[in-house]
């Protein structure tokens, strides 16, 4: 049920792109009925202003075949943060295909700073056994040409390229090179860059990111666990983009459904602050004691040394 409700409201999301691109007005009757989905009743309890602060709104028309996309961590230190976002785009701009896996090109120096990819990790944030193939090439080159036969063959369902800041053989022509080659071999290509500054790229769009908090953990009666840490956020700025977009989202990974939400308020679920019944003093003030203790000494004024 939740899936077929997905799919009819991605079809009206496209529908609506269509009819603006055209210059039509949307269709009418095909807006969801209410509470019809969770990301609906989502969408009503976090306000109607969220509903422009969605990833879709980025890329109307979709993750196409052909995209490439640069998502940039100013900090080595967020690291994290930056490969689980993009990790989350590649698994929700695509299709599950079994056939198809995820090849993540990794960086030794971003490996050595930020460790390994776990397993275990990778299940729990959405991951299926054998979807993800994981390589880390000694050189800048061999990455390169790595990422370029990977879109050649068609053989991966989307290629993320980890780069770790701003090398001299990675800029404009390069990206360039990757770009024509996705778009020539029909694959989707996520360039991630961790601890670069931003500079000139031929990608469609560029997303800066860093961890934002995270609301508390959901139970299952629907209420929130006070102090605890829920689902993994984001905030994203758009540094470059063909299509007005927001100056931030702050999405949320849901790693059953695979996809990016607004974000819960991080305060939501928070109980009120603990005070006890009778405020006051717990211990009375003990008598017959000391008036407090003697001064260590007098202030005098010295004469100046010249």
């Amino acid at each position: 049920m939740g899936a077929t409700a997905l799919a009819q409201e991605r079809l009206i999301a496209l529908r609506e792109a269509i009819a603006k691109i055209e210059g039509r007005p949307p269709p009418d009757g095909l807006a969801p009925d209410a509470g019809e989905t969770d990301d609906k009743r989502n969408r009503d309890y976090l306000g109607p202003a969220t509903e422009a602060c969605r990833l879709e709104n980025l890329l109307p028309e979709g993750f196409p075949a052909g995209a490439m996309i640069e998502v940039r961590g100013a900090q080595l230190r967020n690291a994290g943060a930056v490969s689980g976002f993009g990790l989350g785009l590649c698994l929700s701009g695509q299709p599950y295909r079994p056939e198809k896996r995820i090849l993540w090109i990794g960086d030794r120096f971003v490996a050595r700073e930020a460790g390994l990819p776990h397993a275990a990790g990778l299940a729990d944030y959405g991951l299926r056994p054998g979807e993800l193939l994981y390589a880390m090439p000694r050189r800048l080159e061999d990455a390169l040409w790595l990422a370029d036969a990977a879109l050649s063959c068609g053989a991966f369902s989307a290629v993320m390229l980890e780069v770790a800041g701003n090398p001299r053989g990675f800029g404009l022509t390069e990206s360039r090179r990757l770009s024509l080659k996705a778009k020539n071999a029909g694959g989707f290509l996520l360039l991630v860059r961790q601890g670069g500054e931003e500079e000139a790229s031929s990608a469609s769009l560029r997303l800066h990111v860093e961890p934002a908090p995270a609301a508390a953990r959901t139970l299952t009666d629907g209420s929130m666990l006070g102090g605890s840490i829920g689902k993994p956020v984001f905030r994203l700025v758009p540094e470059k983009s063909r299509i007005g977009v927001p100056h931030e989202l702050i999405l949320e990974w849901n790693e059953d459904d695979r996809l990016f939400y607004p974000a819960t308020p991080a305060h939501a679920g928070t109980g009120p602050t603990h005070r006890p019944a009778h405020p006051g003093a717990l211990v009375s003030p003990s008598l017959d004691r000391s008036a407090g203790a003697p001064t260590l000494g007098t202030v005098v004024a010295f004469d100046r040394a010249s």
